[in-house]
């Protein structure tokens, strides 16, 4: 779906803007927005006439004989548009008789196989990758096509291919980043002063949120700002985040049930992107929350209540004893009053639970539980926690899934997952005591020390995935610095040896952070900046108070 010339609709954190003349009149077709009546999807490709091969990590390089281009699908269960795109576009004959004819066509969950989605750096699902026949990328793009339009697209890939023809697709140049050589609290106070400036400035003072495009909640972004901002831009804040926060009660939040949906496709928020995730939905409790404290309004505390309870009721298997990740979009149904809604079936809700989302949820809920008393909450989050350490504690090797219909994990973990489990575990250790989280985190940072450290960079890396990746690495690495402050809290040895080396790494991005931020357009990279200077501030206070 292309919501204007030369731009691709956003479905998830970020989009692309092409400028490229060869593919102009391609991306050019007018806004078209559907309510649709069917959601019971099949997300199995397996019945797909297209001729997909499943992922592995091996796939191009086996498929490389054939010397055809590839056509790349990231996908996932619960995106809407991912499911519109199967249903629509790669159904038509032409579409698929000429990808079976002139192209690999690999398939990719990008939630199973997020190794990958990071490798090609897509942003969003749908995504669409287009590799040349040796490989190489050769275009891509985040958003939905429709059959004809896709079919002009592919025609022109591989004509061009078959030509020789390179396509001058419009990217930013490698970022020279030369990291500083000596820790400086000087550095951290500008990329401190950067950040809040641009966000500030990217505050849409009409529509609220950040930016002019999208809209939605941004926790990391928001909490950061919420506790470092002071005097007036502390005031500004708490008023502007006090505001969008009733502005997506007001359209992306479902008063029925509870629970805010992934994010709204326009600027005034009045097209909901109708996904329900459970750790974007945890860390808006926690928002909600913080603002009622400083600026008390009945408005918050009633929608954090009501999505904790969507949490609890509809994101929770109380035969597993855990939180679940995702529940599908369903356009009619949420535009359905509450008794109609009750003769129909609720969006499904999928039925694997991902171990870096639900390390996430319960990271914004064991917080959300310093705030507020609620044993019945307290209770699932244990069980959660619980469920995770089980997992770790009882396997050689952590898993990215868990199958509830296979009761069983499966998948390779990757770095995020890592990252994420080694700071849920050291949170809850300090919260409980419990020497099992002790034990979950110890052997979590152990093996992670083992797999992803780099000794000469002194900063956990994938070596799967690209180094120069700094936004990404750099907010993995905030992660494990909150851990290993956490478990080390009294070694102030071992924290001057890890983590000051870890944060002042990525302190000098104060450049690249000036390059990216003004767009104000993607999330991902304002929550991992957010997160890292929450982690970098969490060092200098700890600095502080050891010298005092």
């Amino acid at each position: 779906m292309i919501k204007n010339p030369l731009v691709l609709r956003r479905v998830s954190s970020s989009s692309l803007i092409f400028r490229m003349n060869k593919f102009k009149k391609l991306f050019s077709y007018p806004i078209v927005f559907f309510l649709l009546t069917a959601t019971s999807f099949a997300f199995e490709h397996i019945e797909s006439k297209v001729n997909f091969v499943e992922y592995e990590p091996k796939v191009i390089q086996n498929n490389l004989h054939k010397k055809k281009p590839f056509f790349l699908l990231f996908s996932a269960e619960w995106c809407h548009w991912c499911h519109i795109f199967n249903e629509e576009t790669l159904t038509d004959e032409e579409v698929y008789t000429y990808l079976n004819e002139n192209f690999v066509s690999v398939f990719i969950d990008a939630d199973i196989n997020n190794v990958a989605y990071k490798q090609y750096k897509a942003q969003g699902v749908p995504y669409t990758v287009f590799l040349n026949p040796d490989s190489s990328i050769y275009f891509k793009y985040s958003g939905t096509l429709y059959a004809e339009q896709f079919l002009e697209v592919i025609r022109d890939v591989n004509q061009s291919i078959k030509r020789g023809i390179s396509l001058n697709q419009e990217e930013k140049e490698a970022f020279e980043y030369d990291a500083p050589i000596k820790f400086s609290k000087k550095t951290i106070v500008n990329f401190r002063e950067a950040f809040i400036e641009g966000v500030i400035d990217n505050f849409d003072q009409k529509e609220y949120g950040i930016g002019k495009r999208e809209k939605t909640i941004l926790p990391e972004t928001f909490n950061y700002l919420f506790k470092t901002t002071k005097a007036k831009d502390r005031s500004d804040s708490i008023y502007f985040i006090s505001a969008t926060l009733k502005k997506a009660i007001d359209k992306i939040y479902d008063p029925i049930e509870g629970g805010f949906f992934r994010y709204a496709e326009t600027a005034d928020w009045e097209v909901p992107h109708f996904e329900k995730i459970a750790n974007l939905n945890a860390g808006n409790v926690l928002l909600l929350y913080k603002v009622n404290q400083v600026k008390p309004d009945p408005i918050l505390k009633k929608a954090a209540d009501h999505t904790l309870k969507y949490l609890s009721k509809t994101l929770y298997d109380s035969k597993i004893g855990s939180f679940l990740s995702f529940q599908q979009a369903d356009t009619s149904y949420y535009y359905l009053k509450k008794h109609r809604r009750e003769n129909v079936e609720q969006p499904l809700v999928i039925d694997k639970i991902f171990t870096d989302n639900l390390a996430a949820t319960l990271i914004y809920l064991l917080e959300v539980l310093d705030i507020i008393k609620n044993r019945s909450l307290e209770k699932k989050v244990l069980s959660s926690t619980d469920f995770l350490a089980d997992m770790i504690l009882n396997n050689e090797s952590l898993f990215h899934y868990y199958s509830i219909q296979k009761k069983d994990w499966y998948g390779e973990s990757g770095l995020s997952d890592y990252a994420l489990l080694a700071k849920l575990f050291q949170q809850a250790f300090t919260k409980y005591r419990f020497e099992r989280y002790q034990k979950a985190a110890s052997k979590v940072l152990r093996i992670s020390l083992k797999q992803y450290y780099d000794s000469e960079k002194n900063i956990f890396i994938d070596p799967q995935l690209d180094a120069k990746d700094y936004e990404y690495l750099m907010g993995i690495n905030a992660d494990f610095a909150l851990a290993i402050m956490a478990e080390s809290k009294n070694n102030l040895g071992k924290i001057n040896k890890m983590v000051e080396p870890l944060i002042g790494y990525f302190s000098g991005l104060e450049e690249l952070l000036e390059e990216r931020i003004w767009d104000g357009k993607d999330w991902d990279l304002l929550e991992r900046y957010a997160l890292f200077l929450s982690a970098a501030e969490t060092y200098l206070d700890f600095k502080m108070n050891q010298q005092n």
